[in-house]
C-alpha cells in the first residue's frame, strides 16, 4: 500500500470516527428531549446536561434550562439562560426564565422575559415558540385577574399554533380561551373553546384529554348540569387510570362529590370526598373546598355539630375573600338549623360583609356574571332572620344594600353575557365592563342611605318594596315613615309560572288577576289617584304592574305607578342641578323608520324645538342633550356583545358611553322596543337604566315590542297629559286614555317609568 492510500483510510477513518461522535450527539440529545416531553425532568437535566458536555450543543442546554424551570430549581435554569445568550438557541429559552420568575412571584420580570423571547422567536420564525411565549404571558394574565389580555394572549397563541401545525399546542391555547371566557362570564363561548380543544387535540395526548374532560365537567357544574359534569369527570378518571398528579385526581373527586350533592345523593357526595381524601399526603392539611363542601354534606345529613366544627377548621385557615363569604354564609346555615338565630345572623352579617368589600375592591373581570345571584344569597339569609324577628329597619336596610348591588350587576350582567360569536365578541364584553364600572360606581342612583333618612323622606310617598328571598317572596310595603311586611302566599314557583304565562300573553285576563290577587293582597290599601313606587325583584321586574287587575279594575285606573332601583334613589335630595338648554329630540337616525320620523317631528313641535332626524341624530346631538330638560329618542334599541344600545346616525351607544358623559337629562323618553327590558334580577341592565344610573329623573322606556302606531299614540298622550312636567301623572293618563279608546293591554302595558327623585 502506498503512502496516498494509506493517508487516504486515515482519513476516511477519522470521518468515520467524526460521523460516529455526531450520531452519538445527536442520540444523546434525542434522549435528552424524550425524557423532558415525558416529563421526566430530573431525567431530562442528567441526559441534558451530560450530552451538552460531550457536545456543546446549546439546545442540550436549552432543554436543561427548561427541564429546571419545571423542577423550581431557578437559579440553575437561569444560569443556563445566561450561558445561552447568543447562541443559536437563545430564542425560547427565556420563557424558561419567565416560568422561573413567576414561580418566584415576580409576574412582572416574568412578562419582561416573554416579551423579549417573543422578538427572538419573531426573528427565528419559530411559530410553535411562538405559540408558547404567548400561552405563557396568557397564563401570567390569568394569574392577574387580567382576562381582557388574557383572552387576546390565548388567541394569539392559537393562531400561531395553527401556522406552526401544531393541533397539540392549538388544544392547549384553546383550553386557554375557556378560562378566560369561564372568568368573563360566557359559559357558551367557554363551552365552544372546550368542544375546538378536544377536536383539535390527537388522540395519544392522554392526560391532556382528561384535562379538557375535567373542565368540561366543571363548566357543566356551573351550567347547573350535575349529571353531565360527573359523566364528563368520570371520564376524565378512566383516561388516567389513577396515574395522574395527586392534586389534579383530588379535584376530580372533589368535583364528582359536588355533582352527586347537587343531584341530592348523599352517599355518593360522601364516597368521593373520603376516595379525595386518600390523595392527600400524610400531614397536608385539607383545603378549603373539601371542608366546605364536607360541612355542607354533613349539615344535609342532619349532623349540625360536625358541620359547625368542619366550617370552623375552614375559616381558621384564613380563607381568601372568594371562600370566606360562603364559609361564613354556610355557618350560618348551620346555626340556624341548631336554632342558633344569634350566631346565625352574625354569620350572615360577616358573610354580606365581605361580599361588599370585594365588589369594592375587585376589578370588573373578576364579576363572573353567574356568580352574582350566589353572592345574592347571605342578604337573604340575613333579612329573612331579620324580618321574621319584626326588626323590620335592620330588614328594610340589607334589601337597600342587596339591591343596591342588584342595580350594578344587573348593568354587569347585560354587558358580561351576551351570547358570543367569536372571541372577538368577548373581547368587547370586556372592554364595555372597563370602561362602565368606573361610571357606575359615581352614579347616583347606586348609594346607599341609612333607613332612618329612606323612611323620613319617604313619609309622603308609597313604595312597595318586593324581595325573593330564598323560595319565600316579602313585600315591604313603606308608608308614612312606616314599613308592614308581608310574606306573601304565592311561591316563587306560581309566580314564574303566572308571569311566565303573562309575558307570552299579556292579554290574558286570568293572569292578570292571578297575579294581582297574588302581589296586591285585597287588603293592601292603594289611595285613588296616588302615586306607587314598585321596586320589583327577580322575574316581576318583567311585568308591566300597569296591567294587573284587582278589585276588577287593572291596576293603573286606579294609581300612577313608577319602578325605582331602590328607596335610596327616591329618598336622595335631587340637588339644585337644572335643565340647561332646550328639549332635544332625535329620531329615525337611519331614514327607515317613517313613523319614528312623523313622531319626532310630531314631539318636538309639542316641545317647541327643532328635531334632529336622520344623519343629524348623532352621538354628539346625545351629548349635548346631557343637561337637557327632556330628551326624546325615536329609534331602534337592542342587544349585542357589549350589552344593550340605542341606534343613532353615527353608531350604536352603550350603557358605558351614557354613563361615561353624564348624559342625564330630566326627563328621557325611549320610544324604542325594550329599551326598558330588565337582565339580572331587577328592572335593570338597559338603555333607559343607563340614563337613570347617569342622573336623570324619569325615564319613559318599555320593556318589550310595541307597534309603531301604538308607540305613537301613547307618546302623543304622555305629552297632551302633562308628561313633560309629570311623568308618572302623564303616563297614567296617556294608559286610562287608550284603555278607554278599547285598546288592549299589549298595547299600553309595554311602556314604564323608571324613576329616581330628580322629578
Amino acid at each position: 500500500m502506498d503512502m496516498t492510500s494509506l493517508r487516504r483510510v486515515r482519513v476516511f477513518g477519522g470521518l468515520a470516527l467524526v460521523l460516529a461522535a455526531a450520531a452519538c450527539a445527536d442520540r444523546a440529545l434525542e434522549r435528552c428531549t424524550e425524557a423532558y416531553a415525558a416529563g421526566s425532568y430530573e431525567e431530562a437535566v442528567r441526559l441534558c446536561e451530560e450530552a451538552h458536555r460531550s457536545s456543546d450543543d446549546p439546545r442540550a442546554g436549552a432543554t436543561a434550562a427548561r427541564a429546571l424551570a419545571q423542577l423550581r430549581e431557578g437559579d440553575r435554569a437561569l444560569a443556563w439562560v445566561e450561558r445561552l445568550r447568543g447562541t443559536s438557541a437563545e430564542p425560547g429559552i427565556w420563557s424558561a426564565a419567565a416560568l422561573v420568575y413567576f414561580d418566584r412571584g415576580e409576574p412582572e420580570r416574568a412578562v419582561q422575559a416573554y416579551r423579549h423571547d417573543l422578538e427572538l422567536l419573531e426573528k427565528a420564525g419559530d411559530h410553535a415558540g411562538l405559540a408558547k411565549a404567548h400561552y405563557g404571558l396568557f397564563y401570567v394574565a390569568v394569574y392577574g385577574s387580567r382576562y381582557r389580555e388574557a383572552l387576546e394572549q390565548a388567541r394569539l397563541s392559537f393562531a400561531e399554533a395553527g401556522t406552526a401545525g401544531d393541533r397539540a399546542l392549538q388544544a392547549r391555547a384553546a383550553e386557554g380561551l375557556y378560562t378566560a371566557l369561564l372568568a368573563l362570564g360566557d359559559l357558551a363561548g367557554a363551552r365552544r373553546a372546550l368542544d375546538l380543544a378536544a377536536r383539535l387535540l390527537p388522540a395519544e395526548k392522554t392526560f391532556e384529554r382528561a384535562n379538557i374532560l375535567g373542565n368540561q365537567g366543571v363548566l357543566a357544574l356551573d351550567e347547573g348540569q350535575p349529571e353531565l359534569a360527573r359523566h364528563n369527570i368520570e371520564q376524565a378518571l378512566e383516561l388516567v387510570q389513577g396515574q395522574g398528579d395527586p392534586q389534579i385526581l383530588r379535584s376530580y373527586q372533589l368535583n364528582l362529590a359536588q355533582a352527586h350533592f347537587n343531584r341530592g345523593d348523599l352517599e355518593g357526595a360522601e364516597r368521593h370526598l373520603a376516595t379525595a381524601a386518600q390523595h392527600f399526603a400524610a400531614g397536608e392539611a385539607r383545603g378549603v373546598s373539601v371542608l366546605f363542601l364536607q360541612a355542607r354534606v354533613t349539615r344535609a345529613r342532619g349532623r349540625l355539630d360536625d358541620a359547625a366544627r368542619v366550617l370552623g377548621e375552614a375559616l381558621a385557615s384564613d380563607p381568601p375573600a372568594d371562600w370566606a363569604w360562603t364559609l361564613e354564609h354556610e355557618r350560618g346555615r348551620v346555626a340556624e338549623a341548631r336554632g342558633d338565630l344569634q350566631t346565625a345572623e352574625i354569620a350572615y352579617r360577616r358573610s354580606v360583609d365581605i361580599v361588599e368589600e370585594m365588589r369594592r375592591t375587585l376589578g370588573f373581570d373578576e364579576l363572573k356574571a353567574w356568580l352574582l345571584e350566589r353572592k345574592r344569597r347571605p342578604f337573604e339569609s340575613l333579612f329573612l332572620l331579620q324580618a321574621r324577628a319584626g326588626h323590620l329597619e335592620e330588614a328594610l336596610a340589607t334589601v337597600e344594600r342587596a339591591k343596591s348591588r342588584t342595580f350594578q350587576d344587573a348593568l354587569v350582567h347585560a354587558t358580561s353575557a351576551m351570547p358570543a360569536t367569536g372571541w372577538t365578541a368577548a373581547a368587547v364584553r370586556a372592554d364595555a365592563l372597563r370602561d362602565l364600572l368606573p361610571a357606575m360606581s359615581e352614579s347616583p342612583v347606586a348609594a346607599l342611605l341609612p333607613v332612618e333618612r329612606i323612611l323620613a323622606a319617604l313619609k309622603d310617598r308609597r313604595a312597595l318594596v318586593y324581595f325573593q328571598a330564598r323560595e319565600e317572596l316579602w313585600l315591604l310595603d313603606v308608608a308614612g315613615g312606616r314599613i308592614r311586611p308581608r310574606r306573601l302566599a304565592a311561591s316563587l314557583a306560581q309566580v314564574r309560572e303566572l308571569a311566565d304565562r303573562f309575558l307570552a300573553k299579556p292579554n290574558d285576563r286570568a293572569a292578570q288577576e292571578a297575579l294581582g290577587d297574588l302581589l296586591l293582597p285585597a287588603d293592601l290599601e292603594l289611595p285613588a289617584e296616588s302615586t306607587v313606587h314598585i321596586i320589583p325583584d327577580g322575574v316581576l321586574a318583567r311585568l308591566s304592574f300597569a296591567a294587573l287587575r284587582r278589585r276588577g279594575r287593572w291596576l293603573v285606573e286606579d294609581v300612577a305607578i313608577v319602578y325605582a332601583p331602590g328607596l335610596s334613589s327616591l329618598a336622595a335630595s335631587p340637588g339644585d342641578r337644572k335643565a340647561a338648554g332646550p328639549p332635544v329630540v332625535l329620531a329615525d337616525p337611519h331614514e327607515n323608520l317613517t313613523a319614528a320620523a312623523a313622531e319626532g317631528r310630531e314631539v318636538a313641535r309639542f316641545l317647541g324645538t327643532e328635531p334632529r332626524l336622520g344623519p343629524t341624530a348623532t352621538r354628539r346631538a346625545l351629548q349635548a342633550a346631557a343637561e337637557a330638560p327632556v330628551l326624546h329618542i325615536a329609534s331602534h334599541a337592542g342587544w349585542g356583545p357589549g350589552g344593550p344600545w340605542l341606534e343613532l346616525a353615527d353608531g350604536q351607544v352603550a350603557p358605558a358611553e351614557i354613563l361615561g358623559a353624564r348624559v342625564r337629562p330630566r326627563l328621557v323618553v325611549l320610544a324604542s322596543c325594550a329599551s326598558a327590558f330588565p337582565s339580572g334580577r331587577g328592572l335593570w341592565g338597559s338603555p333607559g337604566a343607563a340614563f337613570l344610573a347617569a342622573g336623570s329623573g324619569s325615564v319613559l322606556a318599555t320593556l318589550g315590542s310595541v307597534e309603531d302606531r301604538n308607540a305613537r299614540d301613547l307618546v302623543r298622550h304622555f305629552y297632551q297629559e302633562g308628561g313633560a312636567t309629570d311623568p308618572a301623572g302623564g303616563l297614567a293618563r296617556a294608559q286610562r286614555a287608550l284603555l278607554a279608546a278599547g285598546q288592549p293591554p299589549s298595547a299600553w302595558a309595554p311602556f314604564v317609568l323608571l324613576g329616581a327623585n330628580s322629578l
